[in-house]
C-alpha cells in the first residue's frame, strides 16, 4: 500500500493564485494530461443541492478520472456530519449521511488534505461501516476536500477503483485537485445565490434591505430580456440638445457635460466643483430636495479634501470621473427612465464619495497586515466601509448636510442605499452583484436599488471603456498605485500581489486580463438591460482591448515603452482610439439609429420658450397619434409565448451555469400548459406551409405517378413505385387522423372525400393487394379462367383508379391557399426590391367569416360533384366497343378442326406483329393442341398484368390467346394523364370563377365589416387613424359598400364620442352578443390629468353670442391637437374647460424605451403639449384670429376684437377609476378620483398666482431631471377637500434675464419691503454674496437665490425671505412667481402667522 498526502492550501493564507501555482510543487513520475485538463476547463459547474446536480457532477468526475464510482459530500457543521443525495429503492431522492468524526472521508476533511490510496481498507482511518458503499468493494481510493471562498472545508469529492484495475496516479490527483476547486467555487457561489434568493434573511437584509414593491422595476412578462430591452428611445433628453442649452438658461456646455470624452485630468478643482453643480442642476436635484448651493459647495470641497493627493489612482479625479460616468449612464444610456429622483441623488452622491479616504492600498493588504481599518471593520469590505463612514462624517459637519431637508423616513432609506451601493463596489462582491443582476433580469424582479448599485459598480471599473487617451491615463495611474503597494509588500517581506511587482511590469497583460475577466462580462450583462451601453462603452472597450493585445504581441510591456510607441506614428489609429482628441458631439437631427430626423410638418415654425426645438410630441414615434390601448396582436402574443417557453426550456436544461432547474410546481404548470396548447400546436403544424407543401407533392404524385409509370416506365420500376405509394398512403392516413383530432367539424363532406382518396391508393400497391404474375404453363383450365378474370379486373381497376384520382384532385382545391402564400411572398419580395412600403393598417390579415366559409365550401362542393358526375358519365361509354376480330378468329379455330393448322398459322402470323389494324401482339396461344400452341416467353415475362390481355374462345373455353397491349396501355395512360391535368385546371378554374364574384360582391365586404367590428371590440382606439383615412364611398356603389361605409362612420363616431375612457364600453358591447349594456364596471388606472380653462369666458360668451361655438371649438382644436400628439387623449369638454388624460398604465412597453417603466418621457410630453398650447394661443393674439370664419359684420368686432385670449393649466398625476357615469338613458365615459379634482384645483390656482401653468409635486417628480431643473416651487398649500400639504410648481419657460418688464404694483411692493427696516445681518443674509450669485452667469447659482428666499418663507423666517425676494425682484422685476410670494408675505404683515407649519390653505376653487 502506498499513500500520498499533499496539502491543498494553507489555511492561514486562504488563497490560491492559479492552478499552475497549485500544481507547481508536484515533482512526481506523471504529469497532468492536457486533454483532461481542457475537458475540466470546458465543463460547466452550475450547482444546486439536488440529486440531479450531485449525479451530474459525480458522473463528470468519474468520466475524467476514469474510475468506477464517485461520491460528493457536503459538510453540515450544525449537525456535525456530511451528507449527499442518493436514490432510495423506489428511485426517489433522499439523503445519505456520514459522521465527521469517523471514516476515511472525515479524515480527509479534518486534515484538509487530499488522499490517494492503492488499498483503502489497509489505511488506519478506514471504517468499514461508514466508508464502504453498499454492494460495492472499494480497492483504490482518491479523495479531495472542497474549500469555500474563505478557505474553509465545505465538502469532499472522492473516486473509487480506477478502471482496468490500475491505481490513481499524480495526474489523477491533479485532476481531483482542480475539480474540487471548481466544485467548491460553484458550491460557494450557489450558497451566495441562495442567500440572495431570500433563503438567508441576514444576507437579504445586508444587500436588499432597501427593496420593496415600490422599488421594483416593471418588466413585462413573456419576453426575452434582450427582446424586452432592445427598443429605441425617444426620450426628450436622450442624445439631443438640452432645453436649457437651446435657451441659454442652464449650463453653458450642456453637450460637453454629456460627452464621453470628458477628461477630468484636464480640469481644475474649481471646474470639477462646477461639474458636480451642473450635474445636480441638470437633474433638477437642487429644487427637488431643497439643497442649498452653499451647503452643496462646502460638501463638495470636503469630499475633495477627503481624497488623498498622494494616491495615483484613488484620488478625487477618480471620484469625479465615476460620478460623471454615472451621470452619463443616466442621461445617455436611458437609465433615467428606470431611476427616480431619490435613486439618482443617492447614486451621484455615492459615486463621488465611494472611495473617499482611500489610501491607495487594497483590502487584501489591510487584512494581511491587520491594519487599524481591518480591525475596525473586521476585514469585511474594509475600505468601502471606511468610505461610507467617512461620507456620513462629512454630512454631519457644520454646513455640509445636503440632505438636511429630506424627511426622516426618506433619509433613513437614503443612508441604507448609500451604504449598500458603496459596499457593492468591493471587488469581492463583483460576481455576487452580477449574479443578483442576472437573476433579477431572468426572474423579472429587478429593483431600482440593484440597478443603482450596478451602475455605480460599472462606472467604478469603466476606465477600459473610455476613449483611448483617457483610458490609458487611468491605466498608467492604476499601475503606479499597484507598484506602490507592491513596494510596501516587498518591504514587509510579504508575497507580492499579482501585477504589483515593478520588476515584472506588464501593463498590456494586466489591462487585457482586467477587461476579459471583469469589465467585459459586466458591461455586456448591463447592456442587456441598457442597450445604448454597447454604443457608448463596449465599442471603445473593444478598441482598447485590441490596442493592449497589439502591444502584448509586440512584447511592449513597460509604461516607458508604451509611451514611446504612442509617440510614433506606426500604431494603427483604430488601436489607439479612433475618436481620441475628438469630441462626440450630439447631433440634434439624428435619432438613436443615426438616421436623419424629419421635422413634423405640424410642428410650430417658431421656437417655443422652454421647449427644445426637437422635443417629441409623443414619447415614442411608433405610438399611434391618438392615445391608444397598447394591445398585442395574436401573432405577437404567440411569439412572446414561444420566447418565454424557449427561455424556460433553457433554464430547465441547465445550459446556463447561473440558472436553476425548474421547480416541481413550475414543471406541473408547464405540463398543464402543454396539454392545453397541444391541440392548437398540432393544428398549426398541420396547417403550416411546409406540411401543406409536402401534402401537395404527395397529392400530385398520387394523381400522376401511376399514369406516368404506365406511359413511360416499365415493369422493373413498379416495386419502387409501390413503396413510394405506400408511404403516400401512410401520410394521407396520418393527415386524416390528425385532422379528425384537431380540426373541429372535420367529419363532413371533405372527410369522406379524403377517406375515399386515401383508400383509392390501395389497389395501386401491387405487393399489398397480392397481385400475381401470369403463368404461361397450361396447368389447369381453372387457372386460365382466373387469369381471364384478372385481366378484365385489371382493366376495370384502371378505370376505377382514374375515377378515384378525381377525388384526389379535391386536395389540390383545399391546398390552393398554399399558392396564395407563395404568391404573397413573391409580391412582398418584389415590393421590397422596389422600395415600396405598405401601410401597417393594410397588413392586417382578415380571417374568413362564417358566411364566406360556408359559401365557398358550398360552391366548391357543387363544382366537385358536377365534375365527378361528368367523369362518371364519360366512363359509361368506355365499354361500348365493336366486336373483337381476335375472338372471332379464335372461335373459328375451334369450329373447324380440319382446318386448325391453317387457321392457327394464319392467326399467329396475323397477330405476331404490330400493324395499323392490329396494335396488339400475340404472346401465347394455348388449348389448340400441343402441336399448334405458341409462346413468346421473353416478351411475356417483361409485361405487367395490365399490359397483357387474355382472349378466351366462346364455345371452347379451353382455348386462350394472350396479347401484348402495352402500346394501348401507354396511350390510355397518356390520355389519363392529360385528363387529370385537364380536370385539375377545370376544377380550379371553375371554383375560382364561381367564387370570385360572390367573394368580391358579397363575402369580402361582409368580412371587412366583421373585421372592423371585431377590431373595435378588441381595441376600440387602435384603428382610429386607419378609419379616419378610409376613402368615402360613392353613393352609386353597391349596398354592401354603403353598409361598410356606414359601419366605419359609426365606429368613428363611437370613438370620438366615448374617447379613450369609453374604450371598455365599446369593447364590451361589441364583443358581447347579449343586450346593450353601457354601464360597464369601473377599472383603476394610473394617469396624468391635465385641466385647462378659458379665462373670462362668460364675458366672451355674452359678446360673441352664436360665434362663441367657433371660438370654443378653435381653442379645442389647438388643445386637442397637441395633447393627442403627445400621447394623451381629450376626455371632457365642459364649455370653457377641458379635461385631458395621459394613461400611464397602457403606454409603450418597458425596456429600452426612452421613459422606461417610469414613463418620464410621457410626463415630459404632457408638459410640453401644454407649453405648446400656451405658445400658439399667445402667438394668435386677439380674438379675431380665433374667429377668422365669422361674419365680417358681427357685432362683437367693434367691442371684442382686441380681446386677449388667456388660459390656465393644471397638471397632476395619480390613480383614477375609469368607467361609465350615468344611466341606461345617458352615459359619459370619464374618470372619478380626487386626483382629477386636484388637477382642476391647480388650474384654478393659476388665477391667484398669476401664472398660466401650475404643476403638483407628484407630477414634477415624474419628469426627467433636465425638465425638473426648469421647474420652480411657487408655494406649499393645501387644497379644498384635502389636508395634505403639497408643493406646487411653475415651469420657467423663459430665461431669468428676459424677466425685465415689471408687473403692476412692483414698485410700491418693494418700497413697502424697504420700509420694514429688515436687518440683513440679523436675518443672516449676506447681501454681497446674494448679489454676486444673482450676477453670476450660472443659472444654477442664480436660481439658488430664489430657493433661499423660498426656504426661508417655509421655515417661517419671513424677514430673511423678504430681503432675498426683494433682491431677486430687483434683479428680475418681471418674475411673477416671486412677486406673488412677496405679496403674500406683505399681506400677513411681513411676519409668519402664529403656528406657521410651512404651508397655508387655498380656500378658493
Amino acid at each position: 500500500m502506498t499513500s500520498k498526502i499533499k496539502p491543498q492550501s494553507s489555511k492561514n493564507s486562504g488563497k490560491r493564485n492559479s492552478f499552475k501555482m497549485m500544481l507547481s510543487a508536484n515533482t512526481t513520475k506523471s504529469s497532468l494530461d492536457p486533454n483532461k485538463f481542457n475537458i475540466l476547463m470546458s465543463l460547466s459547474f452550475g450547482f444546486e443541492e439536488s440529486l440531479i446536480c450531485f449525479e451530474d457532477l459525480t458522473r463528470k468526475f468519474a468520466e475524467v478520472l476514469e474510475c468506477e464510482t464517485c461520491q460528493l459530500f457536503l459538510v453540515n457543521a450544525t449537525d456535525h456530519n456530511m451528507y449527499t443525495f442518493i436514490r432510495d429503492d423506489d428511485g426517489q431522492e433522499t439523503f445519505a449521511v456520514r459522521p465527521l468524526d469517523r471514516g476515511l472521508g472525515s479524515s480527509v476533511i479534518s486534515n484538509e488534505t487530499g488522499a490517494v490510496l492503492d488499498n483503502a481498507k489497509s489505511n488506519n482511518a478506514w471504517d468499514e461501516e461508514v466508508d464502504e458503499i453498499i454492494d460495492f468493494q472499494t480497492k483504490s481510493y482518491l479523495g479531495w476536500p472542497l474549500t469555500g471562498s474563505g478557505g474553509e472545508c465545505i465538502g469532499l469529492i472522492e473516486g473509487r477503483n480506477k478502471k482496468n484495475g490500475g491505481s490513481f496516479d499524480v495526474s489523477d490527483e491533479q485532476i481531483a485537485q482542480i475539480f474540487a476547486h471548481q466544485v467548491g467555487s460553484a458550491v460557494s457561489q450557489s450558497k451566495q445565490q441562495a442567500l440572495l434568493a431570500d433563503r438567508n434573511d441576514a444576507f437579504n437584509k445586508a444587500y436588499e434591505k432597501n427593496f420593496d414593491k415600490s422599488e421594483a422595476i416593471s418588466l413585462k412578462g413573456g419576453a426575452k430580456v434582450n427582446d424586452v430591452v432592445n427598443g429605441e428611445s425617444n426620450n426628450a433628453y436622450s442624445g439631443v440638445e438640452f432645453a436649457s442649452a437651446a435657451l441659454g438658461v442652464k449650463i453653458e456646455d450642456a453637450q460637453d457635460l454629456q460627452n464621453w470624452n470628458y477628461d477630468v485630468f484636464e480640469k481644475s478643482i474649481e471646474e470639477l466643483e462646477m461639474l458636480f453643480v451642473d450635474v445636480f442642476e441638470d437633474r433638477g436635484l437642487f429644487t427637488r430636495f431643497s439643497i442649498d448651493i452653499k451647503v452643496f459647495l462646502k460638501f463638495t470641497q470636503e469630499i475633495i479634501a477627503g481624497y488623498s493627493t498622494e494616491t495615483p489612482y484613488h484620488n478625487y479625479f477618480h471620484g469625479f470621473d465615476v460620478m460623471h460616468v454615472c451621470y452619463l449612464f443616466i442621461s445617455t444610456c436611458d437609465a433615467d427612465g428606470y431611476l427616480e429622483d431619490f435613486n439618482i441623488l443617492s447614486l451621484l452622491v455615492g459615486a463621488i464619495a465611494h472611495d473617499v479616504g482611500h489610501d491607495g492600498l487594497n483590502n487584501a493588504f489591510h487584512a494581511a497586515t491587520m491594519s487599524e481599518l481591518a480591525i475596525t471593520y473586521n476585514s469585511i469590505s474594509i475600505l468601502e466601509n471606511f468610505s461610507a463612514a467617512y461620507l456620513f462624517r462629512i454630512l454631519k459637519k457644520e454646513g455640509c448636510d445636503i440632505f438636511k431637508r429630506i424627511p426622516d423616513p426618506e433619509l433613513k432609506k437614503l443612508r441604507t442605499r448609500l451604504i449598500d451601493m458603496i459596499l457593492d463596489t468591493d471587488a469581492k462582491n463583483h460576481f455576487i452583484l452580477m449574479t443578483r443582476f442576472k437573476h433579477g433580469l431572468e426572474m423579472k424582479q429587478l429593483s431600482r436599488g440593484l440597478l443603482s448599485s450596478m451602475i455605480l459598480h460599472i462606472a467604478d471599473v469603466s476606465n477600459p471603456t473610455r476613449p483611448g487617451g483617457i483610458s490609458r491615463k487611468w491605466a498608467f495611474a492604476v499601475q503606479e498605485e499597484f507598484f506602490r503597494q507592491g513596494d510596501k509588500e516587498k518591504g514587509l517581506d510579504m508575497s507580492i500581489s499579482p501585477f504589483m511587482d515593478r520588476e515584472y511590469e506588464n501593463l498590456p497583460r494586466m489591462q487585457g486580463a482586467f477587461i476579459d475577466a471583469l469589465v467585459s462580462p459586466v458591461f455586456h450583462l448591463t447592456a442587456e438591460f441598457l442597450p445604448k451601453i454597447k454604443e457608448n462603452c463596449i465599442r471603445s472597450m473593444q478598441m482598447n482591448r485590441a490596442f493592449w493585445n497589439n502591444l502584448q504581441n509586440k512584447s511592449v510591456m513597460t509604461t516607458s515603452d508604451i509611451k514611446k510607441v504612442l509617440a510614433t506614428d506606426n500604431v494603427p489609429e483604430k488601436l489607439v482610439g479612433a475618436d481620441e482628441g475628438k469630441e462626440k458631439k450630439f447631433e440634434s437631427n439624428k435619432d438613436a439609429e443615426g438616421n436623419t430626423k424629419v421635422d413634423s410638418p405640424q410642428a410650430p415654425k417658431t421656437a417655443i420658450p422652454g421647449i427644445p426645438q426637437n422635443a417629441p410630441h409623443s414619447p415614442n414615434n411608433s405610438r399611434r397619434k391618438m392615445s391608444l390601448i397598447a394591445m398585442r396582436s395574436a401573432h405577437e402574443e404567440a411569439l412572446a409565448l414561444e420566447v418565454a417557453r424557449a427561455h424556460s426550456n433553457q433554464l430547465e436544461s441547465g445550459r446556463d451555469s447561473g440558472t436553476f432547474p425548474l421547480s416541481p410546481q413550475a414543471k406541473q404548470l408547464r405540463a398543464k400548459e402543454d396539454a392545453a396548447l397541444r391541440k392548437k400546436r398540432v393544428a398549426a403544424i398541420l396547417d403550416g406551409n411546409y406540411v401543406q407543401m409536402l401534402m401537395l407533392f404527395c397529392t400530385a404524385y398520387a394523381l400522376v405517378a401511376d399514369d406516368l409509370s404506365l406511359w413511360t416506365g416499365d415493369k422493373a420500376n413498379d416495386f419502387a413505385l409501390s413503396i413510394i405509394t405506400f408511404l403516400v398512403l401512410v401520410l394521407f392516413t396520418i393527415e386524416l387522423f390528425v385532422s379528425t383530432y384537431c380540426i373541429p367539424d372535420y367529419v363532413q363532406f371533405f372527410f369522406w372525400l379524403d377517406l375515399v382518396a386515401a383508400l383509392s391508393l390501395i389497389p395501386e400497391i401491387g405487393w399489398l393487394v397480392g397481385e400475381d404474375e401470369f403463368n404461361h404453363e397450361d396447368n389447369a383450365l381453372e387457372e386460365h379462367g382466373t387469369l381471364t378474370r384478372a385481366g378484365r379486373a385489371a382493366k376495370a381497376g384502371a378505370r376505377a383508379g382514374r375515377l378515384a384520382r378525381v377525388l384526389r384532385l379535391i386536395r389540390l382545391v383545399r391546398i390552393m391557399k398554399l399558392f396564395k402564400w407563395m404568391a404573397s411572398i413573391i409580391t412582398k419580395h418584389i415590393k421590397a426590391n422596389q422600395g415600396e412600403v405598405e401601410e401597417s393598417g393594410e397588413e392586417v390579415e382578415m380571417k374568413m367569416s362564417n358566411v364566406g366559409r360556408k359559401m365557398t365550401e358550398s360552391i366548391t362542393r357543387k363544382v366537385i360533384l358536377a365534375v365527378i358526375g361528368m367523369l362518371l358519365t364519360f366512363s359509361l361509354f368506355e365499354d361500348l366497343k365493336t366486336p373483337d376480330s381476335r375472338l372471332v378468329q379464335l372461335d373459328d379455330i375451334d369450329s373447324y378442326p380440319s382446318m386448325r393448322e391453317e387457321l392457327v398459322s394464319s392467326y399467329i402470323s396475323r397477330y405476331s406483329a404490330v400493324t395499323s389494324e392490329n396494335p396488339s401482339i400475340l404472346l401465347k396461344l394455348s388449348g389448340c393442341g400441343e402441336a399448334f400452341d405458341y409462346l413468346d416467353e421473353e416478351r411475356f415475362l417483361s409485361l405487367r398484368n395490365i399490359e397483357v390481355e387474355v382472349v378466351q374462345a366462346t364455345k371452347n373455353e379451353s382455348i386462350f390467346a394472350y396479347f401484348d397491349i402495352k402500346k394501348e396501355t401507354q396511350n390510355t395512360a397518356m390520355h389519363s394523364f392529360i385528363m387529370t391535368v385537364f380536370v385539375t385546371v377545370l376544377l380550379a378554374t371553375l371554383s375560382m370563377l364561381f367564387s370570385r364574384d360572390a367573394y368580391n360582391i358579397m363575402i369580402r365586404p361582409i368580412e371587412k365589416m366583421k373585421h372592423t367590428v371585431q377590431q373595435l371590440s378588441e381595441n376600440p382606439l387602435l384603428h382610429l387613424e386607419k378609419l379616419k383615412n378610409q376613402k368615402n364611398i360613392d353613393s352609386g356603389e353597391s349596398e354592401t359598400d354603403m353598409l361598410e361605409q356606414a359601419i366605419t362612420k359609426m365606429a368613428r363616431l363611437l370613438q370620438i364620442g366615448f374617447g379613450s375612457a369609453g374604450a371598455e364600453i365599446i369593447a364590451n358591447n361589441l364583443s358581447d352578443g347579449g343586450e346593450l349594456n353601457p354601464m360597464v364596471p369601473g377599472s383603476k388606472i394610473d394617469a396624468i390629468f391635465g385641466f385647462c380653462d378659458i379665462r373670462e369666458f362668460t364675458f366672451a360668451t355674452e359678446g360673441l353670442q352664436e360665434d362663441v361655438m367657433l371660438f370654443v371649438n378653435k381653442i379645442a382644436e389647438i388643445t386637442h391637437k397637441y395633447v393627442v400628439k403627445s400621447g394623451g387623449a381629450p376626455n371632457k369638454n365642459i364649455g370653457d374647460a377641458f379635461l385631458l388624460v395621459w394613461k400611464l398604465t397602457d403606454t409603450a412597453s418597458v425596456g429600452g424605451g426612452g421613459g422606461g417603466d417610469l414613463k418620464k418621457d410621457l410626463y415630459d410630453s404632457a408638459l410640453y403639449s401644454f407649453l405648446r398650447i400656451i405658445h400658439e394661443i399667445k402667438q394668435m393674439g386677439n380674438l379675431s384670429a380665433f374667429l377668422d370664419g365669422a361674419d365680417e359684420n358681427a357685432p362683437w368686432r367693434s367691442t371684442l376684437e382686441d380681446f386677449k385670449v388667456n388660459m390656465g393649466f393644471g397638471l397632476h398625476t395619480g390613480w383614477a377609476i375609469e368607467g361609465s357615469i350615468g344611466s341606461q338613458v345617458k352615459v359619459d365615459a370619464s374618470y372619478l378620483s380626487p386626483h382629477v379634482n386636484l388637477a382642476s384645483r391647480l388650474e384654478a390656482a393659476t388665477k391667484q398666482f398669476r401664472v398660466p401653468l401650475l404643476m403638483s409635486e407628484a407630477f414634477v417628480k415624474g419628469l426627467t431631471g433636465s425638465t425638473q431643473s426648469n421647474c420652480r416651487r411657487v408655494d406649499s398649500v393645501t387644497f379644498k377637500g384635502s389636508s395634505e400639504p403639497m408643493h406646487i410648481f411653475h415651469y420657467d419657460a423663459e430665461p431669468f434675464d428676459a424677466l425685465v418688464k415689471p408687473h403692476e404694483g412692483l414698485e410700491e411692493l418693494l418700497e413697502e419691503c424697504d420700509a420694514q427696516g429688515c436687518d440683513a445681518e440679523r436675518a443672516g443674509v449676506d447681501v454681497a454674496e446674494v448679489s454676486s450669485l444673482l450676477a453670476s452667469h450660472k443659472v444654477a447659482l442664480a436660481r439658488q437665490v430664489y430657493e433661499m428666499g423660498f426656504l426661508s418663507y417655509m421655515d417661517g423666517n419671513w424677514e430673511k425671505s423678504t430681503i432675498i425676494l426683494s433682491l431677486w425682484l430687483k434683479a428680475f422685476p418681471g418674475d411673477q412667481v416671486a412677486h406673488v410670494l412677496l405679496e403674500r408675505i406683505r399681506g400677513c404683515g411681513f411676519k409668519a402667522p402664529e403656528g406657521w407649519m410651512g404651508y397655508h390653505a387655498l380656500t378658493e376653487k
